[in-house]
């Protein structure tokens, strides 16, 4: 069992935040001693009132209050004489911990089979959001380190009384006294384990933020003197190697290293632009080797004349015609989606860069025939998008790996307004790559507790449901407090994040188009449609005849298309290959992608029950769609109307090829 011993002494803004953060460990085996120290606010009554109202860790959870006010010291050493647990664990009044602080510090004694444990920790505001400030400590620490650097934080201690006795755990009544005990518990042979990970917010107001350097310095100088024993000299050595670490620390750590974070953050981050240089290699390589000394040969036309000589480039024209390459790509990347490295899961990075790469080559072939005056030979652009396309694979699942290693899943708060926060969690559950759920958490009228929870140490917090005026109280209170929200959106949202902003009058005024897919993508998007289902009714004529001896009848639907007009979808019998459907897009009646086609019945019943279900029918219904592709067993259909409304608000053809490709992973079409 862990002990916590916790000196308190008007602590009263915070108590119940501390006493939670005890509450909420991962590791249940422990027991919080509290000893007042005199408090003159209400302290006491704050710890008795939790209590009662906690019964499940009432019988944990003990309040001792010291006689006369004596401080700190002597508050944690009352608290030590009445542990029962075989370790001690600090934590003063008005830091927090994360849930995991003493389960991973325990799994990290028992690995270094070490008595004394101590974690890096971060610096929080006087709400104790964390600034992203954090200090790291090294993996080991001896006596003789320790004198030159203050490096230990009393909150993050852990200590096993087996092996480190009790009688150095006390802490001396000097200034310091912290330090001071962990230096006599040092001395007598007992290595400290640093485990460089921040699993505590030290609360910092911004008022004490410039501390006093002079008193700092005058109480190091009697702990040398007084704790450690050494002479004036020795001191004054020791001194200067304290100077250096703490200068070393701030200007270094803070200035440096965080620079180097920094950019370390930046490279994963744009892990996606790495895979795009590595595309750009193969066809650097592909246009020296092959394409670059056949267009540079004399052109010859179709009937054997001779029109002129092929081009010919200097460094900077190769340069240029890479450059161009690369650009194209990394606008394809990007509006497709690939470059969303930890983001979207690998299958899906994938298939994005896929899309690009396959639009990018096309334009490219096209190009390159342009300049030579008529199609060049398309083999090496085939041997070389095969290529990419197995680098692509490759590296969307290698940039997802290093991805996952450098940034672990977000600690995450689920707030459900209205409606089921466990539904709500378990879809964040299913990325655990990115998401671990810490708390789930329902409002039940109380806006101001779910502040204060959401003031945490969670990574982000998502919220769901609730009225519009609730849900933008609560993000507007996270955004001020600089915590990251994923908002479950309602319809209204959905139909807002393609409107236009316009400078009509002396204010911003958002437009929403009473049709978001622009005439001139529903050109191509028709076009696309009649020459894809034109060739795909062609290859699939020999699988209509197998079908046709097999007895299987092509049978109708009537279903609800574009503005509710009814037509006849048809499909087989007794098979669940959509290749029927064919013809309802060749006939302009249904599309490739698109929301899915539902009976004229189940679309009056769903309109119905909800008019907004009209939505999904301002498009063509299609073989594939996003919802189709995303949703499984458990989706809701109000979900699956919000990735449609989706789908049709965020509207390209891009994504329609995406998607396109993705579907060939999943479903038989």
């Amino acid at each position: 069992m862990i002990s916590i011993v916790v000196p308190v002494y008007n602590a009263a803004a915070f108590i119940d935040k501390t006493i939670d953060t005890v509450v909420s460990q991962t590791f249940t085996d422990w027991e919080l001693i509290l000893v007042d120290d005199c408090s003159k606010d209400n302290s006491c009554e704050l710890i008795d009132t939790y209590i009662r109202e906690h019964t499940e860790v009432a019988s944990k959870i003990r309040l001792i209050r010291q006689e006369k006010n004596a401080g700190a010291a002597a508050a944690r050493n009352r608290g030590i004489d009445e542990a029962k647990g075989r370790y001690i664990a600090f934590l003063d009044a008005d830091d927090l911990w994360y849930p995991d602080k003493l389960a991973k510090e325990m799994l990290y004694m028992q690995k270094h089979n070490a008595g004394f444990v101590f974690t890096a920790y971060e610096f929080g505001d006087e709400n104790a959001v964390p600034t992203g400030k954090i200090v790291r400590v090294p993996k080991t620490l001896n006596y003789k380190e320790a004198l030159s650097r203050t490096i230990i934080f009393t909150s993050t201690v852990l200590l096993d009384t087996e092996k480190v006795d009790k009688s150095l755990i006390h802490m001396p009544l000097v200034g310091s006294e912290d330090t001071a005990t962990w230096w006599q518990i040092l001395k007598n042979g007992v290595t400290a384990y640093g485990l460089n990970n921040p699993l505590v917010i030290y609360r910092r107001p911004a008022s004490s933020l410039s501390s006093n350097k002079k008193v700092a310095i005058q109480r190091i100088w009697n702990l040398y003197r007084s704790i450690a024993g050494l002479s004036a000299p020795m001191a004054a050595l020791y001194m200067l190697r304290w100077a250096w670490h703490a200068t070393e620390r701030r200007i270094v750590d803070d200035g440096f290293r965080s620079h180097v974070e920094s950019f370390k953050r930046f490279t994963v981050v744009q892990l996606s632009l790495i895979g795009l240089f590595l595309h750009t290699a193969v066809y650097a390589a592909a246009w020296f080797q092959r394409l670059y000394p056949f267009l540079s040969t004399e052109r010859i036309s179709q009937d054997g004349f001779s029109i002129g000589i092929g081009i010919k480039l200097y460094f900077r024209g190769h340069i240029l015609i890479l450059l161009v390459y690369f650009v194209l790509l990394l606008f394809l990347s990007s509006t497709s989606g690939s470059m969303k490295t930890g983001y979207l899961k690998p299958g899906n990075i994938f298939s994005s860069e896929a899309t690009a790469l396959l639009l990018t080559n096309a334009l490219t072939y096209f190009q390159l025939s342009l300049i030579r005056n008529w199609l060049i030979p398309p083999v090496p652009i085939v041997v070389m998008t095969l290529a990419q396309l197995v680098i692509a694979a490759v590296w969307a699942y290698l940039s997802d790996l290093i991805y996952r290693r450098v940034f672990p899943p977000r600690e995450t708060l689920v707030v459900s307004l209205s409606g089921d926060s466990a539904r709500l969690a378990e879809k964040f559950s299913s990325r655990k790559d990115r998401f671990k759920i810490m708390k789930t958490i329902r409002f039940e009228g109380d806006l101001e507790s779910i502040e204060s929870e959401c003031l945490r140490w969670y990574g982000c917090v998502v919220i769901s449901g609730g009225s519009e005026s609730l849900r933008k109280s609560l993000l507007q209170f996270c955004y001020s407090h600089y915590i990251r929200v994923y908002l479950e959106p309602d319809i209204g949202d959905l139909l807002l994040q393609e409107s236009e902003v316009t400078d009509l009058f002396d204010s911003p005024v958002l437009e929403l188009k009473e049709y978001s897919v622009r005439w001139e993508a529903r050109v191509i998007k028709r076009a696309f449609d009649l020459l894809f289902s034109l060739i795909a009714l062609t290859i699939c004529l020999p699988f209509f005849l197998y079908r046709k001896i097999r007895n299987d009848r092509i049978i109708t639907d009537q279903c609800s298309g574009k503005d509710g007009k009814a037509f006849f979808r048809y499909r087989y019998e007794l098979s669940s290959w959509k290749i029927p459907e064919l013809v309802n897009i060749l006939n302009g009646s249904m599309s490739f992608v698109g929301p899915e086609a539902k009976t004229c019945e189940q679309a009056e019943q769903e309109i119905d029950a909800d008019n907004r279900y009209f939505y999904r029918y301002r498009v063509k219904p299609g073989l594939i769609g996003y919802a189709q592709l995303y949703s499984g067993a458990g989706t809701q259909k109000m979900d699956m109307l919000k990735m449609d409304i989706s789908y049709i608000q965020h509207f390209s053809l891009i994504n329609d090829f995406k998607l396109l490709l993705q579907s060939m992973r999943v479903r038989k079409i």
